[in-house]
């Protein structure tokens, strides 16, 4: 039987802005900002303290043991990686991991970095005294990798503390996951290269990995870790790192190359939508990936970022004794939108239901004109991506009848409604009565063009959003983002098995 969720009022605490207070710790406080809000102090996350590595230092590290844990019966196992300068205390109230845990009945376990709350990462060999030397007052100071990565502390500290708990706890031993935010977003990519065998599938938002740690010169992976299902959560606002030294999309676009590769995942992704959030599901002969992009959402992680992944991913997973995955029903169903329609300015194929099409002809962008004055000036008052009316009677099954040598035509959908367009006209007729549009209908490449915002809003009600020339069109509340219309425009101009 499932545990109830309850949320706990909390005290705002908005007035204080630093990174992270420590009067929330133990307190009712709560802090708020973009999607990165905190929970009330869970009464039963409990402090421990030891010297559980070979190395024999003290480390620390916090559990949550939900009610509901039954000695008796295997229980899955979460690590959550904080941000760097935070801990694992911060990371806990950060997330949503202890009230999706009390709901399912596994345990929940925060690691500290071992040294100045940052943890101990690979760094490109080429910059890493620059980005390792002592930062201004306030600044992180990242700590100087040395040795192998398996010989990082922070690394045999995650392999320790997973030992401990098994000792502690009715583990199951397939069912050991780990997600990150931030720098513990890095760490658990680290962990996962290095030491995938552990965990069945791992996740992280705020911080992709530098892509030299991914790739060797020759463009073959990195990798001792082998193949784990992967859940990567991206937010429109976020940067990557500038000692990157690459911008934002290919660095991302890299990572999820990465983890295709890896996990043998050569095949289109299932695209969904849900309100803000943008999901691509990779499927792999090895093991899964999916990319979460939300709209709207700063550096961080969101606040029920932990339902996602465990909804989608986490609950649907589990490792075998040879290495390999097997996978079953997850709480949400990891498929694409039933019904969606991607256009990108330029393209001459289109999304259409999670397969490629040919649109006919290149997608074109109109601009709608206001002429005003005597001399001839001019303002734009709106953009619009058109497609060719062919495409349209396609995609919506409607029969197509071209008029007076093709600038004119007539289309009859399924239901018997009819739509007469004409080349230059910003209206059109709808069942014998005159309808404004947002643009006139233009004639390019031997073709009748119409906004496709306009046809999918007017004839369907349907939702239609737009980010950086890509349009999404579906049946339900959608909200397309940043790296979600990087990867349709990657799809729709290139080879997507590459």
């Amino acid at each position: 039987m499932k545990g109830k969720l309850v949320l706990l009022a909390g005290k705002p605490n908005d007035a204080n802005r630093d990174y992270l207070p420590e009067e929330i710790k133990g307190s009712n406080i709560v802090v708020n900002e973009n999607g990165n809000n905190s929970q009330v102090y869970p009464e039963k996350l409990i402090e421990y303290h030891d010297c559980i590595t070979e190395d024999n230092v003290e480390d620390t590290w916090y559990e949550y043991v939900p009610a509901t844990y039954d000695p008796k019966k295997k229980t899955p196992l979460v690590f959550s990686m904080h941000g760097g300068l935070m801990t694992g205390w911060g990371q806990c109230i950060y997330t949503s991991w202890t009230h999706v845990a009390d709901r399912e009945g596994f345990i929940c376990v925060f690691p500290d970095a071992h040294d100045n709350r940052m943890w101990m990462i690979e760094c490109n060999p080429k910059n890493v005294d620059e980005i390792t030397k002592p930062a201004p007052k306030g600044f992180p100071t990242l700590n100087k990798p040395t040795g192998e990565v398996e010989d990082y502390h922070d690394v045999k500290f995650v392999r320790a503390l997973l030992l401990r708990l098994k000792e502690k706890y009715n583990i199951d031993e397939g069912r050991v996951y780990m997600q990150g935010m931030s720098m513990g977003n890095v760490m658990t990519s680290q962990v996962a290269r290095y030491c995938g065998e552990l965990f069945a599938a791992a996740a992280g938002s705020g911080c992709p990995t530098d892509s030299c740690l991914l790739f060797n010169p020759d463009g073959k992976v990195i990798n001792k870790g082998g193949a784990l299902d992967i859940w990567e959560s991206r937010l429109e606002h976020d940067k990557t790192p500038p000692h990157y030294g690459e911008d934002d999309r290919t660095v991302v676009i890299n990572n999820i190359k990465y983890w295709r590769m890896v996990n043998e995942a050569h095949d289109l992704p299932q695209i969904r939508i849900v309100g803000e959030k943008n999901l691509a599901f990779f499927k792999g002969k090895k093991a899964n990936i999916t990319l979460m992009d939300v709209r709207n959402r700063d550096h961080g992680q969101t606040f029920d970022d932990a339902e996602m992944v465990w909804d989608y991913m986490f609950s649907g997973v589990r490792k075998n004794e040879d290495n390999s995955l097997t996978h079953f029903e997850t709480i949400c169903d990891n498929s694409g939108d039933n019904f969606a329609i991607a256009i990108a300015e330029h393209a001459d194929m289109a999304w259409v239901n999670n397969k490629i099409k040919s649109t006919g002809a290149e997608t074109l962008r109109w601009e709608k004109l206001k002429y005003h004055g005597l001399n001839g000036g001019q303002i734009v008052r709106g953009s619009y991506l058109c497609a060719p009316i062919g495409f349209l009677a396609e995609v919506f099954d409607a029969k197509l009848e071209l008029l007076q040598n093709g600038v004119a035509a007539r289309l009859t959908l399924p239901d018997g409604r009819t739509f007469q367009f004409a080349e230059g006209c910003i209206g059109c007729v709808v069942d014998n009565k005159i309808e404004s549009m947002l643009c006139e209908a233009i004639y390019r490449h031997d073709r009748l063009y119409i906004s496709m915002e306009w046809f999918c809003r007017f004839a369907f009600n349907f939702q239609v959003s737009e980010f950086d020339n890509v349009m999404y069109i579906t049946d339900h509340y959608a909200q397309l983002s940043r790296y979600m219309s990087w990867l349709l425009q990657d799809m729709l101009f290139f080879d997507s098995t590459n």
